[in-house]
């Protein structure tokens, strides 16, 4: 009889344009596969909003820049090294407001959610594409068989977004003043990027928890 691994709830909580949440996608996935055959990831992919007060349009990075200290410095290159990802700001033409890639990827199908949100992280870092492009974010949702249904809602209405505002505001409410963070079944909450072991960890912890209270 084939073992029942326990189901961990990970919520992610990030921001598009943060690179130090691009670091711990991947950083996520390392996670996944060193506990692939101990438990299950059930992972919940959540909004934020760094900058809410980028326009819809988004901004220039030269105009940005003079605001944010946009450029990458020596740990940020080394944590990116250690994954095998590249933040190419170089690319990156303009610094878009989130809201829709956010929106698009509250809409999808939560079996899809988690690949969208690695497609659309990888776009903007690695390819410097404009992820605050309508068109652009429903290519990248094709590419991970999207329903048609949902693109055609989400390009022709405001669908969801006063969720996701809800979401963004629930989330500063809970003090999650630094992204990414995880909320580990619904409860407990670890802030900013972590090592591979300390997540590692506290995922195992909560996995034995729950394992008690069953």
């Amino acid at each position: 009889m084939e073992k029942k691994l326990p189901t961990v709830h990970l919520e992610f909580i990030s921001d598009y344009i943060c690179p130090w949440c691009y670091i711990g996608k991947a950083r996520l996935e390392r996670v996944k596969q060193i506990l692939k055959d101990e438990i299950n990831l059930e992972i919940q992919v959540s909004p934020f909003l760094l900058y809410p007060s980028i326009p819809k349009g988004g901004v220039d990075k030269a105009v940005f820049s003079k605001k944010s200290k946009l450029g990458m410095g020596r740990s940020l290159r080394a944590e990116a090294n250690l994954e095998s990802i590249q933040i190419n700001y170089k690319k990156i033409e303009r610094i878009p407001n989130s809201l829709e890639a956010h929106r698009l990827t509250w809409l999808v199908e939560p079996a899809l959610k988690y690949e969208l949100a690695k497609r659309i992280f990888h776009a903007y870092f690695e390819d410097g594409k404009n992820i605050g492009q309508v068109d652009f974010l429903m290519e990248q949702a094709k590419l991970v068989g999207v329903d048609k249904n949902i693109l055609e809602k989400f390009a022709s209405t405001a669908a969801e977004k006063d969720e996701v505002d809800l979401a963004i505001r629930n989330a500063k409410d809970e003090f999650v003043s630094v992204v990414p963070s995880f909320r580990l079944d619904h409860n407990f909450l670890i802030p900013g990027l972590q090592s591979v072991e300390v997540w590692e960890k506290y995922i195992r912890r909560a996995a034995k928890i729950q394992q008690r209270e069953e």
